[in-house]
């Protein structure tokens, strides 16, 4: 796609995914696939007419001492007078040869159908789910003696947001600039058809944590349940972002999806009285080169932990002084699942390494 041709797949998406009248444009929601600039999206076309649209967006990610380059697929759609041609098929294997050329590693899909599965994508990761209620606001309130104010965030704050985010554990990279106009679009919150509010705790004049919260509007009839987009800071202070969500905007529930490694914020929310449900992350991943991966998480794995073969494996892997063979899925799951089988039947020479939950702020 060129960037002179995204109007017609601002068209065809809105007229595929928009639900409700009221819902913002899909140009507005998603800037990082319909914006003026370098296009990394494909479409179809009969003549002059968009019929099938896949929007691709590269990203880099910082897991530790590691950055993965990444590409995420979204916003697929075909016109219905031109489906079970498999245009969707071709338009995703173009997108793996430009991942492929451009040096990504992963490819992060949000879905799962199909379409997908059957060019190898895969379940990946591990997190959790936590639905949070009224009955739990105060015991969240009592679980730290910490005294913040609970606010909304100001564009004064972005710079601080932004370095919050930035001293996660894992997390999409991002510069300031970026992140405001992906706080401005509320992607997510518009797919869900909430609105997006954005909460800060303060503290002394600086912030200590951040969250970014879906709840019912008064402009679109929502499609799921009050959800936690993001957050970042202090597990203490965030878990007060929450409380105070829960209680300022009188919801009766707040789903909260955390990835596995945020082990400090889920405690508090299990003391607080709420369980946890473990899921996958959110949609599939593609492996593009597993030896590519093994060299960017090489910060993360001791030197010659995983052998490959080749771009797609096997892959040999030594797990208590057994060598295994693994394919593309099973290195995923060794490498990003705490749960995964190999890690249960052999002890691994390194940690699972964590990735951030994929339908939070950067959700394409």
């Amino acid at each position: 796609m060129n960037s002179d041709q995204l109007t017609q797949a601002i068209e065809l998406s809105d007229r595929i995914f928009l639900k409700q009248p009221e819902q913002p444009s899909m140009g507005v929601s998603f800037p990082l696939i319909f914006s003026p600039g370098i296009s990394h999206s494909y479409g179809a076309w009969d003549q002059e007419k968009l019929v099938s649209f896949m929007g691709f967006v590269p990203f880099m990610m910082k897991i530790r001492g590691a950055r993965l380059n990444v590409f995420s697929i979204g916003s697929v759609c075909t016109d219905p007078d031109y489906r079970g041609q498999r245009l969707a098929g071709s338009l995703l294997q173009a997108c793996i040869k430009h991942g492929e050329a451009s040096g990504a590693s992963l490819i992060f899909i949000s879905g799962g159908r199909s379409l997908y599965t059957r060019a190898g994508s895969r379940l990946f990761g591990r997190a959790q789910r936590f639905q949070v209620t009224p009955s739990m606001v105060e015991p969240l309130r009592s679980s730290t003696a910490k005294q913040v104010q609970i606010r909304a965030m100001k564009p004064e704050d972005l710079l601080q947001v932004h370095a919050l985010m930035e001293d996660r554990e894992a997390g999409y990279m991002s510069t300031p600039t970026e992140l405001g106009k992906l706080l401005d679009a509320s992607a997510y919150s518009n797919v869900i058809r909430l609105e997006q509010q954005v909460l800060v705790a303060e503290q002394n004049g600086e912030l200590s944590a951040f969250a970014i919260i879906a709840v019912p509007g008064t402009v679109m009839t929502p499609s799921r349940a009050s959800t936690l987009v993001e957050w970042g800071g202090s597990p203490e202070a965030a878990a007060l972002v929450i409380a105070e969500a829960i209680a300022g905007f009188n919801l009766p529930e707040l789903i909260i999806p955390l990835a596995w490694q945020d082990r400090e914020l889920a405690a508090l929310l299990q003391s607080a009285g709420a369980m946890p449900e473990s899921i996958q992350n959110d949609g599939t991943v593609y492996l593009v080169n597993g030896i590519r991966l093994l060299d960017q998480l090489a910060p993360l794995l001791p030197e010659g932990a995983i052998q490959a073969d080749g771009e797609h494996g096997p892959y040999r892997i030594t797990l208590s002084g057994e060598t295994v063979v693994l394919d593309d899925e099973g290195l995923l799951s060794l490498l990003f699942d705490p749960l995964s089988p190999y890690r249960i039947r052999g002890t691994a020479a390194f940690d699972p390494i964590p990735l951030p939950y994929t339908s939070g702020l950067q959700y394409i």
